[in-house]
């Protein structure tokens, strides 16, 4: 009897969660769930076929698939848009009686996942709560400047705006359902001119205006060159691939021009990444242009072509190149002024820079260069991180585009629209221009043998001046200038026997026995 009982529970049991599984298999069901999520008070929810069947709403909004009432009102829509290489599917639901939008829900990415996947995130998502539904809602990079400007998502401006494309699809369907105004079409689809795409060529371009036009499938009849090789994030992740494509050097020379006639190289994707690839790279590794990955043919997302920096970390190795800049002369460093960055950029107002759904204290790097007396605009801005990572860009890319992070993860770090998450230069240690070098003391200390002083841990000076790249001679004299911008004349002998202390908001200088606090700027005499 126990044992026919067991049976029958168990047997109740099971069919109770089939049941349970076929009903969150009806999508309907599954939509009202989710409706409910975003709005909790929402009492009946009811699917709307017919409204689909409107004229407009299919000429007008094709992205529209399923409309649901709330309490009566058009109040949920489905929308699907197309991004870069997938589907991308929102639920969008408002709130008739306030014009406003409640918030939105992403149901399907079939965009890059690497790229991609960070629209599904709540601090994207929640960007979509309580916009008004008189006006679209327009994408921006950095700061929204009205209500409707919805800040992207880094490094997936395609897939950003799919979705921004979703939820005006849906604005425009309410109004026209609710107040009958007919707003402008949306598309379900991603104009191509959006992100300039050309997925079969790219420029490359030097002096003088000259350039020429390299079409992919003319790729395949250079040498082709393979290799295995590590591709190395400056997240950690290491990843092995073997690559393959004509070399940069072969291509360059078929077309009549001599790679070694160049400073450095510039390489900027569709995506407006950007890095250059100095003269010392150059002459020491094979610059590829990769079209086959592990035996298989480049992917779209990637096309026309990945550089591929062997041995050198993915900073380098730029996907979908769009242009490739030969630059004959850049201009040589000669540090003369190392500055404190806290004590450097006290004056300066902070930009509350959102990455990745962290809101971080940054600042452009326009108005760091602003302090100096001149900037080169020829010269390399150079960042160091704390890794070895050494990474060169032309001072006009980086002036009014790049921001330095001083707070959250991998902090002090280079970051910007166009920047994917792993291509960047994390604990920064230093950057500099032609004549100027701005360090971080306490990342310093990590990658320069650490010193035991009167004053706590601290680097010996010279080794400091040293790795930003000052040249010291026996005829040098220096001098240090603190924060009350009182000066202190050195020579070369008092450098040696100097070092320099981190401290929570700066440095100190210990000058023998004698302490200087606050610093703000080591400079060569003239």
């Amino acid at each position: 009897m126990k044992k026919n009982k067991f049976y029958i529970i168990t047997l109740l049991l099971f069919s109770i969660v089939i049941a349970v599984g076929l009903w969150f298999m009806n999508d309907n069901r599954k939509d009202k769930a989710l409706i409910k999520e975003i709005y909790p008070q929402a009492k009946n929810i009811k699917a709307a076929e017919h409204l689909l069947e409107d004229q407009f709403i299919q000429e007008s909004f094709p992205a529209v698939q399923k409309i649901y009432t709330i309490d009566g009102h058009p109040s949920a829509f489905i929308t699907s848009s197309t991004g870069y290489v997938g589907t991308i599917k929102t639920l969008v639901v408002i709130d008739s009686k306030e014009q406003r939008t409640l918030g939105i829900k992403i149901l399907e990415q079939g965009d890059t996942p690497d790229y991609a996947d960070h629209i599904k995130e709540s601090w994207f998502t929640d960007r979509f709560k309580g916009m008004g539904l008189m006006e679209y809602l327009k994408l921006v990079v950095l700061d929204p400047e009205v209500p409707n400007d919805v800040v992207q998502v880094t490094g997936a401006s395609i897939s950003s705006q799919a979705v921004v494309n979703n939820v005006n699809s849906a604005i425009g369907a309410w109004s026209y359902l609710v107040s009958h105004t007919k707003k402008e079409p949306v598309e379900d689809v991603i104009s191509q001119e959006m992100w300039e795409k050309d997925e079969n060529s790219f420029s490359i371009c030097w002096s003088e205006n000259n350039s020429i036009r390299i079409n992919t499938e003319d790729l395949a009849k250079y040498e082709q060159v393979s290799v295995e090789t590590i591709l190395q994030r400056t997240t950690g992740v290491k990843i092995d691939i073997e690559a393959s494509g004509p070399s940069l050097k072969d291509v360059l020379e078929k077309n009549g021009i001599d790679i070694a006639d160049y400073e450095a190289i510039g390489i900027t994707g569709r995506d407006n990444y950007y890095t250059m690839i100095s003269k010392d790279i150059i002459e020491n590794r094979d610059i590829i242009l990769g079209i086959r990955f592990d035996g298989e043919e480049i992917l779209r997302e990637e096309k026309p072509v990945r550089i591929v920096v062997p041995d050198e970390m993915g900073v380098y190795w730029v996907k979908m190149v769009n242009r490739i800049d030969l630059y004959e002369s850049i201009s040589p460093k000669n540090i003369e002024n190392v500055h404190i960055f806290h004590a450097l950029t006290r004056d300066i107002e902070p930009y509350y820079y959102e990455y990745y759904g962290s809101k971080d204290k940054s600042y452009l790097v326009g108005k760091i260069l602003s302090k100096f007396s001149y900037v080169d605009p020829n010269g390399f801005f150079t960042m160091a991180g704390s890794d070895g990572l050494i990474k060169n860009e032309t001072i006009s890319v980086v002036r009014d585009r790049y921001y330095i992070k001083t707070e959250g993860d991998n902090a002090p770090m280079n970051i910007s629209p166009a920047f994917k998450l792993g291509m960047n230069v994390k604990e920064m240690s230093y950057f500099s221009t032609t004549k100027d070098a701005v360090i971080f003391p306490e990342i310093m200390m990590k990658i320069l043998d650490e010193k035991t002083t009167t004053q706590g841990k601290g680097m010996e000076l010279r080794e400091v001046l040293e790795a930003v790249g000052m040249i010291l001679d026996e005829k040098d004299e220096f001098v240090i200038i603190d924060n009350s911008g009182k000066e202190y004349t050195l020579s070369i002998e008092d450098i040696e026997n100097s070092y320099l202390i981190p401290t929570q908001n700066g440095a100190n200088a210990i000058i023998e026995d004698r302490v200087i606090e606050d610093i703000q700027c080591i400079s060569k005499m003239y």
